[in-house]
């Protein structure tokens, strides 16, 4: 299994990540040339297919295909006195399938990641971008004894400004005052049949910041189908640009590590799987490269195996099909919580230095 990079492995995915306002993060195969230095590399081959593009006539099926397939979004919802999960949607907007709610913790320790097909199901995400309070599960102390149950947010008699969902908790407040039931926060429907039982993820994941105190500062672990992965800080990057060299220090690389074979103790079992690469503009957070050939290969031995023969398919349907599963969205999604974690203790930092220099200078 090949440990190399974009350099080597022709299956390779680059997503651009682009932050939209305060709450939202755009990740697409995309280039946006409006937010990129003109006379940039990067601007200029995407300039040049474009031209391609446009001359082949064949632009808006490239687009569309590129929104469909190679495209994420991520949501922070905004609730007045609450701090819900994150949200990183298969698609191209919030209104897209969710597909992993990310819940942190204070001073970025660790990051929890919940997943599965009953956070696509209808009414389980309302349109806010919170789960509903059907499907709560209890307080804050029995939620933690179990990672799978969901935490639910009620619709209030009131609203702030700036909230996310305003149409949609207008719309619950004018059903409320004529009397339309159900309500959105009943737990059970008097009208059905049978009892709703709240939906549930089906699996979780923790991103763990290993040794805050120690000389590995950059480096997160996550467990995920009996494999451990980390996200690691790295100075490899192509970033020789003269103000590029002043962000080395914001990269980063995903390693999974393999189990050792007795019979081959000598072999190499790590091997690198993404490489972020952080950007010096302040309308772009960097650009996340997915080694997909490898994501493959690691994919079909250790995580999904097949006992029946399967049938076949080229290499292109069956990296299409990988981007589909939960491997591939964990990865982009522990990505954008190593991007926040990094930026953020930057910062903080970079505050505490600048008191400190107030301080004893006063």
């Amino acid at each position: 299994m090949s440990s190399d990079g974009c350099d080597i492995d022709i299956s390779c995915t680059t997503y651009h990540i682009y932050p939209q306002k305060e709450n939202y993060k755009r990740i697409t195969t995309l280039v946006d040339i409006e937010k990129k230095n003109p006379r940039s590399r990067a601007a200029k081959q995407a300039r040049r297919e474009k031209k391609e593009q446009k001359e082949s006539g064949n632009v808006a099926e490239v687009l569309e295909s590129a929104k469909c397939e190679d495209t994420f979004f991520l949501h922070r919802p905004y609730l007045a006195f609450h701090s819900p999960p994150k949200v990183l949607h298969s698609g191209q907007d919030k209104y897209a399938d969710p597909a992993i709610l990310i819940h942190g913790s204070a001073f970025w320790r660790r990051f929890k990641l919940q997943y599965g097909k009953s956070l696509k199901a209808p009414g389980v995400v309302d349109p806010r971008g919170v789960v509903s309070w059907k499907h709560n599960e209890g307080d804050k102390q029995y939620l933690k004894t179990n990672g799978k149950k969901l935490k639910g947010y009620k619709v209030r008699t009131w609203r702030l400004w700036g909230e996310c969902g305003k149409a949609y908790v207008h719309q619950v407040r004018a059903d409320r005052r004529a009397g339309v039931k159900p309500d959105v926060d009943d737990l059970v429907d008097p009208n059905a049949r049978e009892k709703l039982y709240p939906a549930e993820a089906e699996g979780v994941v923790y991103l763990k910041w290993e040794r805050p105190f120690s000389r590995h500062t950059r480096r997160y672990h996550f467990n995920y189908s009996g494999l451990d992965f980390y996200w690691k800080g790295t100075r490899a990057t192509d970033k020789t640009t003269f103000c590029g060299k002043f962000v080395r220090f914001n990269h980063l690389k995903l390693v999974a590590s393999l189990p050792v074979v007795a019979s081959s103790k000598s072999a190499k079992n790590e091997i690198r799987l993404a490489r972020y690469t952080s950007s010096v503009s302040n309308k772009k957070n960097g650009r996340l490269e997915i080694f997909d050939g490898t994501v493959l290969e690691l994919f079909e031995s250790y995580v999904y195996r097949q006992d029946r023969k399967a049938p076949e398919e080229t290499k292109e349907v069956k990296i299409q099909n990988l981007k589909k599963t939960v491997l591939y969205q964990i990865i982009v999604a522990t990505a954008l919580c190593m991007i926040t974690a990094e930026k953020e203790k930057r910062k903080a930092v970079g505050q505490w230095v600048e008191e400190a220099v107030k301080g004893a200078g006063g």
